[in-house]
């Protein structure tokens, strides 16, 4: 299978030819597609997206997962799960508003359930410190000073956590 390179959305569009609709709905769709000059099947996922603070304009969106011959069976017969993005662990091209495809890796974010953890907890701790400040009105100096001090230590807490 050839790399994953940066093309022309339209141009590669041209060259689709849909093999096998797998699901599809107002929003979104998923299908076997088949790419008429190389060969080549994909994955395909289209999103259209409704942009509220774009006045209601509808983005539409192109995801395309290279798949094998072994994939293509078993997405066909329904022997493999398709759903995106938990089932999208390999790089595969994505569009934009522009009418280009990128090719996107997104092994870059596995394994971040520590880091995502850890910012939970920081944002938990931000606003019990919050609503302890606001609820500090009666404290003195010395009180508030050491109030931040345990906020800062708690923080130092769930990072160095995170980085074991």
């Amino acid at each position: 299978m050839d790399a994953l390179l940066a093309r022309e959305k339209d141009e590669f569009l041209s060259c689709i030819e849909t093999i096998k609709e797998l699901e599809s709905s107002e929003f979104e769709s998923y299908s076997i597609v088949k790419h008429t000059e190389t060969g080549e099947h994909y994955l395909r996922y289209f999103l259209s997206h409704i942009n509220l603070s774009e006045g209601g304009r509808r983005d539409n969106y192109d995801h395309f997962l290279p798949i094998d011959s072994d994939d293509v069976l078993g997405l066909m017969f329904g022997e493999q799960p398709y759903r995106f993005p938990e089932n999208w662990r390999s790089p595969y091209l994505r569009s934009g508003n522009d009418n280009r495809l990128i090719p996107f890796d997104p092994s870059e974010n596995y394994d971040l359930d520590e880091e995502a953890a850890a910012e939970l907890a920081m944002v938990e701790q931000l606003e019990l410190y919050k609503q302890q400040w606001m609820n500090a009105e009666t404290m003195s100096a010395e009180e508030k000073e050491k109030l931040t001090k345990q906020y800062f230590a708690e923080l130092d807490k769930i990072l160095k956590k995170a980085e074991e």
